[in-house]
Parts: C-alpha cells; sequence; structure tokens
C-alpha cells in the first residue's frame, strides 16, 4: 500500500501560519497591538508586522482583519 505525502499546511497556505503568528503575537503584546490599530493603511500594518518577524501579504491580512482579535472588530482602521 502507498501512502500518500501532503503538504504541512502552511506549504499550501503560507499565509494562515503568517495569520496565526500575528494572532499570537497581538494576544502576547499588546504594544504591538496598539500599534497595529494606530496604522493607517494595509501597507502599514503588514510593515508593521514585518518588521516583528510576521511575512504576511496586505491580501491576506486585510480579509482577515476583523478575526485577529477576540470580537471581531477590525484590527486597524486602514
Amino acid at each position: 500500500m502507498t501512502t500518500c505525502k501532503l503538504p504541512a499546511p502552511e506549504a499550501v497556505h503560507p499565509s494562515a501560519a503568517a495569520l496565526h503568528q500575528l494572532k499570537e503575537l497581538l494576544q502576547s503584546d499588546s504594544a504591538f497591538a496598539q500599534a497595529l490599530r494606530a496604522t493607517t493603511s494595509t501597507e502599514a500594518a503588514t510593515q508593521l508586522a514585518s518588521e516583528h518577524g510576521v511575512q504576511v501579504s496586505p491580501e491576506a491580512l486585510w480579509r482577515h482583519r476583523g478575526t485577529l482579535i477576540r470580537g471581531g472588530l477590525p484590527t486597524w482602521r486602514g
């Protein structure tokens, strides 16, 4: 019997791993969370995430901005 090797979930959806990492950072670092909320654009939010070691596309960040923190409110105004 042959087994099928499936790619790791982050290989299929690299933004999923980055979004998970971003959620953990938001929960553990209140200064980062406050700085992210203060950004004025998706690009600024992406740059801030990058500065903290999270590589996520602006599109993925925009799509999930309301699910990054509890309550479903947009994480930043941009």
